[in-house]
Formats: structure tokens, C-alpha cells, sequence
């Protein structure tokens, strides 16, 4: 069992070009660098690893993200602005005529119809679609409740995306269910709120299930990006080796000991500051006392994905049994890695089947952090269901080209691309449900640049659920 306070961080804003550069010809050892702690003598693998291809590609990444972070913010806020500026005009024709009558409506960002980009991407919210995802896995129909559990989870974690206002209209008017609350949490690290989560209820009394969704990966938000490729660990004792950026989103408090990073009671905040994992974790125990057979759904997408997992994770090293024996299924979009090999067996046995995670063809985030010890100590776990061309699917232990930049995947990447961006077109005259909008196709052809950023939108998993026919049954269990 790893010490409580075993931990790895990589500071990629310590890290100069020309330290990197000298640490990776020369193969210098990780541990000399002025960029890399960790607690010596725990590892001796650890304690002699060079600097390799991984590391310093990850710390150019982090570097040049961000160099960015504040125009491509700005950019990202122009780009919804107008997106939402026409849509709620009327379109390119509707705003002259608005225009001439006074009634221009100026988009306002925490109103409750303001879209992201996500939803611009893909604005589809119903939830009594088919979904054939549920006849090959282990996640049963809740009792009582008459959604299927993977769409409930897969238009949660899309909505997660949306802000506090649109997320409870949605809830409200349409899926008419009971809003609980919007949280915008408190990361001490970056010294801003930048964890959101919502929770709802299929009825305000008498509930049967109880939703939790995470926001994912903001497409503009540097820092997201930044936190999705770290490498940083930190050990959670028997629990094995955690990412650490993930649990800085999450509340941690210190990030070189679990114990006082996560203390079992809430740590003291200024008013108006909340931290998420104490926040949701209260609010989840009081719906449970109101709501006896209620079952818990943990859904998200990209980042909110890591803390899908990562939450229970959490749950389990503080021993609330109260709250983990009423969760009915933790289902993922696109989701990042979040662990070691320790780590996945022991969340397994915690949630023993009730774990599972959806892959879109080349999605480059679920490939990240990368899997190479003995720095990058990350690994998937959990039943994975892998979408392919034409939304077939099957369940793998691990997706193709699990690191991202093998080559011999390079042709198979963007031929994957290519055909993407055709099948948008051709679903559209076959299938007028999944007619994509200009938003969408403009996002996929980013994919003809960098393959995989096109296929981490939400609406491939949403089509993916929806559409898919899963090709083989059962996963190998390594474990047995």
C-alpha cells in the first residue's frame, strides 16, 4: 500500500524550454529537474526515470495551452456571443427586421436561454429515445422509473455543460423532473470556481432516481485542457494513485497528502466558496434520507467524466457505505484516465459492476494522461463500450492506439476523420433526427487537423447510444 502522502507533480510553468529540451537529449533523470517533485526513495523506478518523449511532450502541451488560455477564453465568449446573438434573433434574416423595430435580443451568458457551444454542436435533450446500449451491459431499468438509465445519463452529462439557469429550465419544463441544485465550486489551486455539477430528481417526492452530472472539458477553457493531459499523481493510500488534477477540481485542499488534501469533515471555506466533493456529497445524503429507494445515477462527459469516477473513489476511502450502496451506475462520455492499475482495482471492487465508460472511435481524451510507467502511471478500468464506424459498437478491455501517437494509427485517425465529416452529411438525408446543423459540421472538419477532437463531441455518443448495435456481449474480466 502507497504512502498517503506519495505524490508526482509536474509544474509545467517551472519548466523552461531549453530545461526540457536539455533533460530529453541528454536523458537526464526526472528528479534533477527544477519542474518535477515527488517523495524520493519511494520508487526506485521512479527515483531513476529520465526525462522521455511523454514527459516533455506533455510540458509543451501544458506550456503552450497556457500561452493561449486568455485569448482563446475571450475567443471562446466571442463565438458563443454571436452563435447565440443570431439564434435568439431570428438568424442572419431575422435580425434586420429586429433591428428596425427595436426588439434586438442581446444574449446574456448566465440567462436561461443562453447555449454553449455544446449545445449549438448538438441541441438535442429527449430522453425517451431507444437505447440499446442497456441490453449488453450490467446497468438494470430502475423501478419506478420509466427513462431508460443510460439516456438519462448521456443528455445529463451533455447538459452539464449548459449554465445554472438553462440546466434547471431544461430540467424543469421539459424533462419534467425536480430540480435540485446547480453547484459552481471552489478550486483552491486555480483560485477560481471552476468545477460545476448539477443534481436532479425524477420527482420532488418519492423519488426513484437521483442524477449527479459533472461539467466535462469547456472547449475554450485552457485550463481544462491543461488539467485533462497532466501527469501529476497523487496516492490515496490502499485506494492506489490518483490524478491530481482531477482531484484539485473536486476540492482537494492539499496536494501532497491525501489525508489532510481530503479530511472526512468539511474544511472551513470564505462565504460564497464551496467545495464540491463536501457540497454534493451532503447534498446527496440529505436526498437520501427524504427519498428511502431513490438510486444515484454519476454521469459525465470528458472531465466531468474523471470526476464521475473519481467521486465514488473519494467516497469509498471515507467509507460512506450509506451513499455508495444506493449508487445504481457511474456512466462516462469520453473520459480521461484517472488512475493506476491499484486505483482501478479497487474503485472495481467498490462499484463492482455498476461502472461504464463510453469511447467514440479516436477521441484523443480518452487516451490521455498517457499510460507510461513509471512516471505516467494511468490506466483504464471498468467496462468499456467503444463506438466504431457507423455507431457500431463493442465492448474491449482498451480502445485502438491507447496513447494517441502511435503512427501506424496516423492514417486510420484522419481516413476516421474523413469519414465522419461524410457521414454527417449522409445521416442527415437518411435520417432527419441526426441532421447536424453548420455548427457541427464547421466543428468536425477541426478533426481533418487534429484527428480526435472532432470525435470528442457529445453528440457522437449521444448518436453512438442511440444507434448503436453492440457487437460482442461480454468483456474478458482480467481481474477473475
Amino acid at each position: 500500500m502507497a504512502a498517503p502522502d506519495e505524490h508526482m507533480i509536474l509544474r509545467h510553468d517551472q519548466a523552461r524550454y531549453r530545461d526540457i529540451a536539455s533533460h530529453l537529449v541528454l536523458r537526464r533523470r526526472l528528479t534533477r529537474s527544477k519542474f518535477a517533485e515527488h517523495k524520493p526513495g519511494v520508487s526506485s523506478e521512479l527515483d531513476e526515470a529520465p526525462i522521455d518523449w511523454v514527459i516533455a511532450l506533455t510540458l509543451l502541451i501544458q506550456k503552450l495551452l497556457s500561452i493561449i488560455s486568455s485569448p482563446l477564453l475571450w475567443f471562446g465568449h466571442l463565438v458563443e456571443f454571436f452563435l447565440n446573438f443570431f439564434s435568439l434573433n431570428g438568424g442572419f434574416f431575422g435580425i434586420l427586421p429586429r433591428l428596425l423595430t427595436f426588439s434586438v435580443v442581446i444574449p446574456r451568458r448566465h440567462a436561461a436561454n443562453f447555449r454553449s457551444i455544446i449545445c449549438h454542436i448538438d441541441g438535442r435533450y429527449e430522453l425517451f429515445r431507444s437505447i440499446f446500449l442497456s441490453d449488453y451491459t450490467s446497468i438494470e431499468p430502475i423501478p419506478g422509473l420509466d427513462i431508460n438509465p443510460f439516456c438519462l445519463s448521456m443528455m445529463a452529462a451533455k447538459l452539464a455543460y449548459e449554465n445554472g439557469a438553462f440546466i434547471e429550465n431544461q430540467v424543469k419544463k421539459y424533462w419534467k423532473m425536480h430540480f435540485v441544485r446547480f453547484f459552481n465550486c471552489w478550486n483552491k489551486f486555480l483560485k477560481v470556481k471552476g468545477t460545476q455539477a448539477f443534481i436532479c430528481c425524477d420527482k420532488a417526492d418519492d423519488a426513484n432516481v437521483i442524477v449527479l452530472a459533472f461539467r466535462g472539458t469547456e472547449a475554450f477553457n485552457a485550463f481544462d485542457w491543461i488539467t485533462d493531459v497532466d501527469l501529476s499523481w497523487l496516492s490515496m493510500g490502499k485506494y492506489g494513485k490518483a490524478h491530481l488534477g482531477f482531484m484539485r477540481a473536486l476540492g482537494l485542499q492539499d496536494e501532497k497528502d491525501i489525508e489532510k488534501g481530503f479530511p472526512r469533515e468539511h474544511p472551513e471555506l470564505d462565504e460564497g466558496r464551496f467545495i464540491a466533493y463536501y457540497a454534493i456529497r451532503e447534498t446527496l445524503r440529505e436526498l437520501l434520507e427524504k427519498h428511502k429507494r431513490a438510486r444515484i445515477i454519476i454521469t459525465g462527459h470528458s472531465l466531468g467524466g474523471a470526476l464521475a469516477i473519481l467521486f465514488p473513489a473519494i467516497l469509498a476511502m471515507h467509507e460512506q457505505q450509506d451513499i455508495i450502496d444506493r449508487i445504481h451506475g457511474v456512466m462516462t462520455y469520453g473520459q480521461p484516465r484517472v488512475g493506476d492499475a491499484e486505483f482501478g482495482r479497487n474503485v472495481s471492487a467498490v462499484l463492482k459492476s455498476k461502472y461504464h465508460r463510453m469511447v467514440y472511435r479516436y477521441d484523443i481524451v480518452p487516451r490521455v494522461p498517457f499510460d507510461k510507467p513509471p512516471v505516467a502511471l494511468f490506466k483504464h478500468f471498468g467496462t468499456c463500450i467503444y463506438f466504431t464506424s457507423w455507431y457500431e459498437g463493442k465492448v474491449v478491455e482498451e480502445s485502438p492506439n491507447p496513447n494517441y501517437f502511435h503512427p501506424l494509427f496516423l492514417f486510420s485517425m484522419y481516413l476516421s476523420a474523413v469519414g465522419d465529416l461524410t457521414r454527417a452529411f449522409l445521416l442527415g438525408l437518411l435520417l432527419k433526427d441526426f441532421e447536424e446543423g453548420y455548427v457541427s459540421l464547421l466543428f468536425r472538419t477541426s478533426g481533418l487537423l487534429i484527428p480526435g477532437i472532432a470525435s470528442h463531441s457529445p453528440r457522437d455518443y449521444v448518436n453512438g447510444g442511440t444507434m448503436a448495435k453492440i457487437i460482442a456481449q461480454k468483456i474478458l474480466n482480467s481481474e477473475t
